[in-house]
């Protein structure tokens, strides 16, 4: 696929390669995807080969097609930190409008920021050329992007999206027989540990293909894998042999990245055997080509500083050119350009004119609007008052309508008391005989009456209501309260006297100062102060 994609974009450059290398530079790219996999060091240096060939001033679709070459060769190879710079130069050549190559290059760097730890990164790029190649109709590619998505997700340990990533890809590229999505695509599923009969059988399919294709580097990734699901079998003995056809062909294309990893699982295979020592050999192995890499790319970062210096000269030098010509252009025509520069003013000042007296209108009408404006708000204050009065009267009336009703319920409690005093009195009178049914005259008459209650609990709780924010002020202040010390002090606030409250809440005059004292020991009040301003300052 990639392949065929770099033949097809390279195929229709013509005129800025020069016309006898044009044939070459063909010839090249097409030699470097023909053995990108199979043998990445020479597609590097085919892809190298190339790009000297081009006018790199004047990028085309044969410099980025070699650019872009270059960067997924160096990709295979391990080279990392040198990859995502050549891609980098790569961005810079292709234009806005080739989505094809946007979509290719997102997909490539998203893979150099996942071997590099950045998947946040990783995910963003993968995501852009996943809409891309969707957009396009390009399922391989969308495939091909599942797959580099659930690698990026088993380095986060999320194996059962990583699963499901990889099983979509799977379905697409068997739907399409894409032999060789297919087979990376069961090589991606036996990176991790799972049904051990089913993984191996997997990357036996993933090695028949590759041999059919001869695709050397991932068939040392394959056998690698084999080795590594071997060793989940704890078989390893087989394990070994895997990983050592792994090292025969990671020796041929000098993959280091493959060769790090087959140094790992070699590591885990004999630590398996009791084998400490020899674990501990390719272990260090391992950390070794680790570091050597590390340097090896530091290498490469200094050589391409100074090959970007070079091409920055080479544009510096061309830019010049321009610009003498530009100047000499200038120089020519002078005298139109005067002209041009007068007439120009003219146009701005009539504009100046006639852009003036525009806002100076659009200044009278907003002028007009803001007085408009102004009468409205005057209204709405106006209407607001109103509402303000028609509340305050609303309240009024409320408060009047409770308060009449309070008093009709303490005149109701006098009368009631009055009338068990005059029927206490009549039974001094009584014989002793006739003082038992007095009695229970005097109690039903009392039980009678006990309904009026209901008035003063309604009437308590009228006051709660609109005494919200004073009640939660107070509890804020003095959470401890109890419901009935907060009801007193409401009562209080509400200048009710002693007599009052105690025919309201059905209480003692004395229980009811017991409990005023009790109420000002809660709100830790001095003797001297008063306990009605008190409440009313909350």
């Amino acid at each position: 696929m990639s392949a065929i994609f770099l033949i097809i974009c390279v195929i229709p450059f013509t005129g800025i390669c020069a016309a006898d290398n044009s044939v070459e530079v063909r010839a090249i790219l097409a030699e470097a995807s023909s053995v990108l996999e199979s043998d990445p060091k020479r597609a590097s240096g085919l892809a190298n080969r190339a790009l000297k060939l081009c006018d790199t001033a004047h990028p085309d679709s044969a410099t980025i097609a070699a650019t872009v070459m270059y960067g997924e060769a160096e990709q295979l190879l391990g080279n990392f930190d040198l990859s995502i710079h050549i891609l980098y130069d790569a961005e810079g050549l292709i234009k806005d409008g080739d989505t094809q190559w946007k979509a290719r290059l997102y997909k490539l760097q998203g893979r150099v920021f996942s071997k590099l730890g950045d998947y946040q990164k990783s995910a963003e790029l993968n995501d852009r050329a996943t809409s891309m190649f969707r957009a396009s109709g390009d399922s391989a590619l969308v495939a091909d992007c599942y797959n580099e998505r659930g690698v990026m997700l088993l380095n986060l340990h999320e194996y059962v999206i990583a699963e499901h990533f990889f099983r979509r890809a799977l379905e697409i590229n068997r739907k399409l027989k894409n032999l060789k999505g297919i087979a990376k695509n069961l090589n991606s599923m036996c990176l991790y540990s799972g049904d051990s009969n089913e993984k191996l059988g997997m990357i036996e399919e993933a090695i028949a293909i590759n041999k059919h294709l001869g695709n050397n580097w991932a068939l040392g990734e394959n056998f690698n894998n084999k080795g590594k699901q071997l060793y989940y079998a704890r078989r390893p003995d087989d394990a070994k042999t895997a990983l050592a056809q792994a090292k025969v062909y990671i020796d041929s294309i000098e993959a280091k990245e493959l060769l790090c990893d087959n140094y790992e699982y070699l590591s885990m295979v004999y630590a398996m055997k009791g084998d400490y020592r020899k674990a501990y050999e390719y272990l260090g192995m391992m950390s070794d080509l680790s570091t050597q890499l590390q340097k090896n790319n530091r290498l490469r970062n200094t050589e391409l500083d100074l090959s970007r210096k070079k091409f920055e000269d080479q544009r510096i030098a061309i830019d010049k050119q321009e610009q003498e010509y530009k100047i000499e252009l200038l120089t020519r025509n002078i005298i139109l350009l005067v002209t041009f520069i007068v007439l120009c003013a003219v146009c701005l000042l009539l504009y100046y004119i006639k852009n003036r007296h525009k806002k100076n209108l659009q200044l009278i009408e907003t002028r007009h609007k803001l007085e408009m404006s102004a009468k409205e708000v005057d209204s709405l204050k106006v209407r607001q008052q109103q509402l303000e009065l028609e509340n305050a009267q609303t309240l009024l009336e409320s408060n009047r309508r409770e308060l009449t009703g309070f008093a009709a319920f303490l005149k109701s409690r006098n009368e009631i008391m009055d009338k068990i005093k005059e029927m206490i009195k009549e039974g001094y009178k009584m014989d002793s005989s006739l003082i038992g049914a007095h009695l229970k005259k005097i109690n039903a008459f009392i039980t009678t009456n006990c309904t009026n209650d209901k008035n003063g609990t309604t009437f308590l709780l009228n006051v709660e209501e609109r005494n919200k924010d004073f009640l939660m002020r107070l509890i804020e202040k003095h959470p401890s309260l109890t419901k009935g010390e907060r009801n007193l002090a409401l009562l209080i606030r509400g200048k009710l006297s002693t007599k009052e409250i105690s025919l309201l809440l059905g209480l003692e005059p004395r229980t009811v100062n017991m409990n005023r004292y009790r109420l000002r020991k809660s709100l830790a009040l001095n003797q001297e102060d008063s306990l009605e301003e008190y409440l009313r300052n909350v």
